[in-house]
């Protein structure tokens, strides 16, 4: 049996509510579909906060012995996403790999197009099981294409008016907000429907790089 320990780096506190569940879904899916030994992937992502890349570049060496994959997010609009990945993962990557010779494909990039909220439009469904409907109410046009989520402006505003749509839009009423329920919508969201997302492919691309570099995969021929 081999247990598998990951840690994120993750830019803000919203993104600490819904990121881990779907790192640890998608690993999650990908080693029993995929694995060739049998894997224990610990369920609680291990959060990072620090930011400066010298800093997580140091944690990293400091944790490789216990920790198997590192994720570091950033939001990124599409046309600098390579820009931030080269600027923060591969800075953070020459780092680990010149202090102690960690191994570039243990350190995985994840990178949601504009911002992470666009991730949680992949799936309007999930967003209203949230909030106690079954689906997305058939009466409520949607302002967005889920398959194209990363092509909406403001995903954050998209979001936040989404709820209020759900709960009838009237001026002056109150309605909750959809950030403390972040971690709930990471469960509800089919990841199927996310992985029509380019970040959301890219990201899985690169786990499955990293998992094949601790022998969890068989490397692609």
């Amino acid at each position: 049996m081999t247990w598998l320990v990951v840690g994120l780096f993750s830019e803000g506190s919203t993104d600490r509510r819904f990121l881990p569940r779907i790192v640890y879904r998608t690993l999650l899916g990908i080693v029993q579909a995929e694995a060739v030994t049998a894997v224990e992937l610990q369920e609680d992502i291990l959060a990072y906060t620090e930011k400066p890349n010298a800093e997580r570049a140091d944690i990293i060496c400091r944790d490789r012995q216990g920790v198997d994959l590192f994720v570091i997010h950033a939001d990124a609009s599409r046309s600098l996403a390579d820009q931030i990945e080269a600027r923060l993962v591969g800075q953070v990557r020459a780092r680990a790999r010149d202090a102690c010779a960690m191994p570039e494909a243990r350190i995985v990039p994840l990178i949601p197009v504009r911002e992470t909220e666009a991730w949680m439009l992949a799936d309007h469904d999930a967003v209203a099981r949230v909030f106690g409907f079954s689906a997305w109410p058939e009466r409520l046009a949607l302002s967005w294409h889920p398959e194209r989520a990363e092509s909406v402006e403001d995903p954050k505003r998209a979001l936040n008016d989404a709820v209020r749509a759900l709960f009838g839009g009237r001026k002056g009423r109150r309605t909750p907000g959809p950030e403390g329920l972040f971690d709930q919508i990471a469960e509800e969201v089919d990841l199927r429907r996310l992985a029509r997302l380019p970040s959301y492919q890219r990201f899985e691309a690169d786990l499955r790089v990293g998992l094949e570099a601790i022998g969890i995969l068989r490397r692609a021929t």
